[in-house]
């Protein structure tokens, strides 16, 4: 495919999409990066200078009108979301109305100004434990059990009927427990490896951290650079996708005792967690099936969840030696 001349990534100060703009801008820096972000959970210091930056929300339909008449852009990356299972638990209606209203305005926006691709981010979340593991696509069918995984399981469907009714090419990556350097501990995405290490490094600033349930609970943890990889993959892919969703993780899977015991191992520290009881909507195990990706879309994720690991507690090392 031809480098595209203009994307717009909505998110763009959050943890992925702030990695993805990152990256992206080093891979393609011909292209034009336009950024949409409301600071709801992202940060103005992950904004990067060299992007054209609007501050505001996906819901505000005169932003978007005035972003794509001016901007045209050819591809949109949409990592916008209010995240986390549990915020959406206490908060349905706020998190519904930014997380589907914002979808919908958006391929919208898409449809009037002819984007040739739309990247949704989805969530495993939107399996509700799955019937079969590792979990795939087809013998899968999705279970929402939060409000969460509900809007993204919309989110998908609302791609796949905007392809049929309007032509507008769609695709959907389903992300499994993605963490990673940029995803702060005291962030609305926080992973419990974040959590932790924040606890870890930033002991003065953070409240207890804490273990839900028994610990046995397994994740298939996905450092953010294999999600960036999969996104660009889904832009370069030469065919029309038609609102197809993929899982996007490893493939492989840790309990939640396994990464306390690297994490220790790795910091040379020790966590002192409060036991609290399993977190409602939540799932037991997460585990993908990711061989959809690696043959339709040519996805290998090359980063491991002990060299992701290593590199994340890195990250957040170089953070407390400032």
């Amino acid at each position: 495919m031809t480098v595209p001349k203009t994307i717009l990534v909505t998110g763009c100060a959050g943890f992925i999409g702030s990695n993805f703009v990152k990256t992206f801008s080093e891979r393609f820096p011909e292209t034009d990066v336009i950024g949409i972000d409301n600071f709801s959970t992202g940060r103005r210091d992950a904004v990067l200078p060299k992007i054209v930056f609007y501050e505001g929300s996906v819901l505000d339909s005169g932003l978007l009108e005035k972003v794509f008449a001016k901007h045209q852009p050819k591809y949109v990356f949409h990592f916008a979301a209010i995240p986390r299972v549990s915020y959406s638990v206490e908060h349905p209606r706020e998190t519904t109305e930014n997380n589907i209203i914002g979808t919908v305005a958006l391929l919208e926006a898409s449809k009037n100004h002819s984007v040739k691709r739309f990247v949704y981010s989805s969530s495993s979340s939107v399996y509700g434990g799955a019937a079969k593991t590792p979990t795939k696509e087809s013998d899968n069918p999705p279970n929402p059990k939060s409000p969460y995984a509900f809007q993204k399981y919309a989110g998908e469907q609302l791609c796949q009927m905007s392809s049929e009714l309007y032509g507008i090419d769609t695709v959907s990556l389903r992300y499994f427990n993605v963490f990673g350097p940029g995803q702060y501990g005291d962030s609305a995405y926080a992973s419990v490896i974040s959590g932790w290490l924040e606890a870890i490094y930033f002991p003065d600033k953070n409240k207890n951290p804490f273990i839900e349930g028994d610990g046995e609970q397994s994740r298939d943890f996905c450092y953010v650079d294999n999600v960036v990889e999969a996104n660009i993959l889904a832009m370069r892919h030469p065919n029309p996708l038609k609102g197809d969703v993929f899982n996007i993780a490893y493939g492989e899977r840790t309990s939640v005792n396994q990464t306390r015991r690297l994490i220790e191992e790795m910091t040379g520290r020790k966590l002192n967690l409060e036991q609290r009881p399993t977190r409602a909507g939540d799932i037991k195990h997460s585990h993908a099936d990711i061989s959809k990706a690696r043959e339709m879309l040519g996805y290998d994720p090359k980063v491991n969840f002990k060299e992701g690991l290593k590199r994340t507690i890195a990250w957040y090392q170089q953070r407390s030696d400032k």
